[in-house]
C-alpha cells in the first residue's frame, strides 16, 4: 500500500512539474475608505488542463475558461471573490511567454475589520470589506 501511495504522489507532483506555469506581477486598485487605493499583486498559476488553472494570487485562485478568451476566477482571500480576467496581449516569442492581463474581482461576502487600532475592534482602520466591493488588477505575466 505504501508503494501505491508513493506512486500516486509522484504522479500528481509530476503533472504540476510539467504543467504550464504563469507567474504574474502587477497592481491592484480598489476603494480604500472612499479613495482609490493601490496594492501590489503577485501570483503563480498552474495549468491543470486546457480550461482550468489553479494557483495563488494574493490568495487561493481557480480559473476556468470562459467565452471569447476570458477566464472566470474564483478566489479566496480575506473573503471569497468571483471575477473575470482577460489577457489582452501575448508575446509571440519562444521560451518565456509574456502577457498583459486585466482582472475584475468582486467580494462575495462582508468581511469585518479585524485590526485593533487602539480603540477596540471597529472600522477605525478601514479594513472592513462590503459584499459587492470590487478590485481591478493589471498584471504582467511570464509563463512557460
Amino acid at each position: 500500500m505504501k508503494l501505491v501511495t508513493k506512486i500516486a504522489l509522484i504522479a500528481t507532483l509530476t503533472t504540476f512539474m510539467f504543467a504550464g506555469v504563469n507567474i504574474t506581477w502587477g497592481n491592484s486598485y480598489a476603494d480604500a475608505a472612499g479613495d482609490l487605493g493601490s496594492s501590489t499583486s503577485f501570483g503563480v498559476h498552474f495549468d491543470v488542463n486546457d480550461n482550468t488553472t489553479v494557483g495563488w494570487e494574493n490568495g487561493l485562485m481557480v480559473g476556468l475558461a470562459g467565452p471569447a478568451g476570458a477566464t472566470f476566477r474564483l478566489g479566496y482571500e480575506a473573503s471569497p471573490t468571483l471575477g473575470m480576467s482577460y489577457t489582452w496581449w501575448e508575446g509571440a516569442g519562444t521560451g518565456w511567454g509574456t502577457n498583459l492581463s486585466t482582472a475584475v474581482d468582486f467580494d462575495m461576502t462582508d468581511t469585518a475589520d479585524t485590526m485593533d487600532c487602539g480603540v477596540g475592534f471597529d472600522e477605525a482602520c478601514n479594513n472592513a470589506v462590503d459584499a459587492g466591493a470590487f478590485s481591478i488588477t493589471v498584471n504582467l505575466g511570464f509563463g512557460f
